[in-house]
C-alpha cells in the first residue's frame, strides 16, 4: 500500500517589503513600518526604552519618539537595504529652516561656517536624497548671512 504525502502550503508574505519612517498622527512621534525581523525588534527594544516606543498590533507598526531619529536610522540601515521617509517632503519643511542655524554660526571663526554649509549641502542636495526645496533654502540662508 502506498501513501501520498503532500507538503503544507507556504504562507505568502503580504507585509511591507522595505522599511519606512513616517510622520505619526501623534505630535513628537514617528511611525516605523518594516518587514518582520526578529533581530530588528530585539535591537529596537534594547536601544530605545519602553516609554519611548510603542507597538501597534492592529496596524503592525512601531511608534517611536522623534528624539530617537538618529538611533532609528542607524538601526534601520543595519537591518534593511531600503528605507523610505516622508520627513523631508516639501510640506514638512518650514520656510526658514536654515536661517536660525546660520545666524548662530556667524559666531564661528573664519571658514567654520563654510565647512558647516558644505556638510549640510552634501546632505540636502537632490542627488543624494535631499530636495530642490531644501537646497534652495540652504543656499538662501547661507547667502543671506554671508553678506
Amino acid at each position: 500500500m502506498s501513501r501520498i504525502y503532500s507538503r503544507p502550503r507556504q504562507a505568502v508574505y503580504t507585509g511591507p517589503t522595505k522599511a519606512q519612517i513616517l510622520r505619526s498622527s501623534k505630535t513628537g512621534w514617528l511611525r516605523v513600518v518594516t518587514p518582520y525581523s526578529a533581530k530588528f525588534v530585539e535591537e529596537l527594544k534594547t536601544w530605545i526604552q519602553p516609554s519611548h516606543r510603542m507597538w501597534n498590533p492592529d496596524a503592525r507598526f512601531w511608534e517611536v519618539q522623534e528624539m530617537h531619529l538618529e538611533k532609528l536610522i542607524t538601526l534601520l540601515e543595519k537591518h534593511f537595504d531600503e528605507i523610505e521617509t516622508d520627513l523631508l517632503s516639501e510640506e514638512a519643511v518650514p520656510d526658514n529652516l536654515f536661517k536660525p542655524v546660520f545666524e548662530a554660526l556667524k559666531q564661528l571663526p573664519n571658514g567654520q561656517m563654510d565647512k558647516v554649509y558644505r556638510s549640510l549641502s552634501m546632505a540636502c542636495h537632490p542627488d543624494v536624497g535631499g530636495s530642490d526645496l531644501l537646497m534652495k533654502q540652504l543656499n538662501e540662508a547661507y547667502q543671506g548671512v554671508k553678506k
